[in-house]
């Protein structure tokens, strides 16, 4: 038995390292989008299901031969990506994976089911309720994803990871072997007359099918939900993917322990934890503030470990063992496929959370409808009423939320939801002290700003929020217009509204470089900074790093701003080493890398201080706090390097500290191998 829990826990160890590790690979081709983690997830569940697939066709003929097929995905050690994303969609991205990973992910999906099904054609204990191996498979996932987050992503390269993920890989397959002996020694198992784990039956009804698909795929749906809720804000990163799918493993180990742990007031009470969490969803469209975060993550665990006790206590006998988790797996999947591909397509909020916790209370209601109509009659009479107050303290939080809306007379001009974000155009009047300069319009995803504009015609060309010439970038602008040599050649990665445009003359021309198609509509449909601009502007849609480094793509930038980190989701491919190398080469003679770093969450500024200590530049920061009076801009902070101390000094003689006087002792240096984001988080 101890070499079937082996066998088990280190295949979905494996499978579930795999996972996180595959994303970090990832990321550098498809511009840190959030949806590379939802989709990336989706795909994974597509394997898990082809796996159980091949379990259940081969349930009763998975022998020695089992073996040799598990083995061959050793042709593709190490993990590598070995197609360019290129900024590509959905389709390329599945593409990738698929060929880059699909074989040893598909492979190790087998274990649990096959595991399963050699324990219960076994002599050994336990084989009439094989379905335990089902938590200790949920266990060795939810250590990958802990040890993932906290140990290996902070302090292991992802060279390093890749050669130990193939290490381990043989060593899954030396258990698989040793497994398989165990359980075929004492030849075939006698007929199982009287040990069922469920009331028996020969054939499983059609309904009772259909209800393990809805319960296995409503609570992947709000799994991919609020993971994307909270990723929106808080960063793509794998901290962030990690923590909510270790919750939700984590409810499949309590369900399918045996014992099975699921509390009975959770059974009853969760559609009561779903109203918590949508009253505060209502209103917002991001996981907001840190207790809010916190909170969604608790609304989750117990809606998925309602709907997986749920799950588990519909099993069918051993049986059809195969079958159960073929239907399960196939869940898992149609939940993620429908937030990865359907969501971005026909919504344009993350409309999937309230979707996903409306149809587990049906499928609930429908299949339990005379037990639940017996509850109310009698002991569930307070927890009807509690219902009845929380859908009117929801109602009031809607209601409550378009009043103020109206107050503030904050317009939504568009809403505008792709692979790469969700944003809002917003349109209010500008503060009193502004009042003269009319209606300001701003573009905001989640709650964060990306620039903003105010629409009286003699005042939008003026650059304002992070970008305002009180700032740091106006300082950048007038240390190059004061030089001799008169700078003509801008760049910026990142377009936000365009408001960069607005420094540029009649003989300049700037480049912006945007992820993002959606970004680039917006800011020419709704804004004004590209349309006026005086010199020649155009943006290249793509990612960055690879735009930057095609031959047929001029540089030679006299400034390049790299404006891609205000969203509070760090693409930490543009913050490497390897990346500042990249632009140090797009810059011309004397030219000038100016990054803007404002965030809540991370601070880059020993990052980037360890990166041009590491590649012998110059470098300085500014943090820029806006006076009370002056509304149109915004607190930012920004980050030079140059290529000489000369050059550094006229950014010291406006306010930029040098980094030697703040970072005496260099941090790690991130590179394309090895980026931690949970060392650069904000100490408090």
């Amino acid at each position: 038995m101890t070499a079937l829990r082996v066998f088990v826990f280190l295949g979905a160890f494996l499978l579930f390292a795999m996972e996180p590790m595959v994303g970090r690979l990832l990321l550098p081709g498809f511009g840190g989008a959030f949806h590379v983690w939802t989709t990336s997830l989706m795909f994974f569940q597509g394997a898990l299901f082809l796996g159980y697939l091949y379990a259940h066709l081969v349930s009763e003929r998975a022998g020695r031969w089992h073996l040799a097929l598990i083995a061959m995905p050793i042709v593709l050690l190490p993990p590598t990506v070995r197609i360019a994303g290129e900024g590509g969609g959905i389709g390329t991205l599945l593409a990738t994976m698929a060929v880059d990973f699909g074989l040893p992910f598909i492979a190790l999906a087998t274990t649990g089911v096959v595991a399963q099904g050699w324990l219960a054609r076994s002599t050994l204990p336990g084989r009439a309720s094989p379905f335990f191996l089902y938590a200790t498979s949920n266990a060795g996932s939810l250590v990958a994803l802990l040890a993932y987050a906290l140990l290996i992503e902070p302090f292991v390269g992802l060279s390093v990871q890749r050669w130990a993920w193939a290490i381990g890989f043989v060593l899954y397959l030396v258990s698989a072997f040793f497994a398989y002996r165990a359980t075929h020694a004492g030849g075939p198992a006698p007929v199982m007359a009287t040990e069922a784990v469920a009331p028996a039956t020969e054939t499983v009804a059609p309904g009772r099918i259909v209800y393990w698909l809805l319960l296995s795929a409503f609570p992947s749906v709000f799994l991919m939900a609020v993971t994307n809720l909270i990723a929106l804000d808080a960063g793509n990163v794998p901290l962030v993917w990690v923590v909510p799918l270790a919750l939700y493993l984590g409810t499949f180990i309590l369900a399918f322990g045996e014992p099975s742990r699921v509390p009975a007031a959770v059974r009853r009470l969760w559609p009561h934890f779903a109203a918590v969490g949508l009253f505060f969803f209502a209103g917002a469209e991001t996981g907001g503030t840190w207790l809010q975060v916190v909170l969604h993550l608790g609304v989750m665990f117990a809606v998925c470990l309602a709907a997986h006790g749920e799950l588990h206590a519909s099993r069918p006998s051993a049986k059809h063992l195969t079958l159960y988790y073929l239907v399960i797996s196939l869940g898992g999947w149609l939940g993620g496929a429908f937030v990865a591909l359907g969501a971005p397509a026909f919504f344009t909020g993350l409309w999937e959370y309230p979707l996903a916790l409306a149809g587990l209370a049906l499928t609930m209601v429908i299949a339990r409808r005379a037990e639940l109509f017996a509850w109310m009659k009698g002991p569930g009479r307070g927890a009807v009423a509690i219902t009845i107050v929380l859908i009117g303290a929801m109602a009031w939080r809607i209601a409550s939320a378009s009043s103020s809306a109206q107050a503030s007379a904050t317009r939504t001009l568009e809403v505008r939801r792709s692979f790469y974000g969700l944003y809002y155009v917003l349109e209010r009047p500008a503060p009193s002290q502004h009042s003269a300069r009319g209606t300001e319009r701003d573009l905001v995803s989640g709650t964060t700003r990306h620039g903003r504009q105010f629409l009286a015609p003699e005042h939008r060309s003026e650059p304002l929020s992070y970008y305002h010439r009180s700032g740091p970038l106006g300082d950048a602008m007038a240390i190059l217009a004061s030089r001799p040599t008169r700078a003509t050649r801008l760049g910026v990665i990142g377009l936000g509204v365009g408001a960069a445009a607005a420094y540029v003359e009649p003989d300049q021309s700037i480049d912006f470089y945007e992820i993002d198609q959606a970004v680039d509509d917006l800011a020419r449909t709704h804004f004004h900074y590209l349309e006026d601009c005086r010199g020649d502007e155009q943006t290249l849609v793509g990612d960055a790093r690879l735009t930057l480094a095609r031959a047929d793509v001029r540089t030679d930038y006299d400034l390049l701003l790299v404006d891609a980190f205000a969203g509070d989701a760090i693409p930490t491919h543009l913050v490497t080493r390897e990346a500042v190398e990249l632009y140090r080469g797009a810059v011309a003679e004397h030219g000038v890398l100016l990054f803007h770093i404002s965030n809540r969450y991370y601070d880059l500024r020993p990052v980037l201080a360890a990166i041009a200590r590491d590649l012998g530049m110059h470098a300085a920061t500014k943090q820029f706090l806006s006076p009370p009076d002056r509304q149109a801009a915004d607190p930012s902070v920004y980050f030079v390097m140059t290529e000489t101390e000369g050059e550094l000094a006229p950014f010291v003689e406006r306010g930029f500290t040098p980094v030697t006087a703040t970072w005496p002792e260099p941090a790690m240096v991130w590179t394309d191998d090895h980026a931690s984001t949970l060392l650069a988080l904000m100490p408090d």
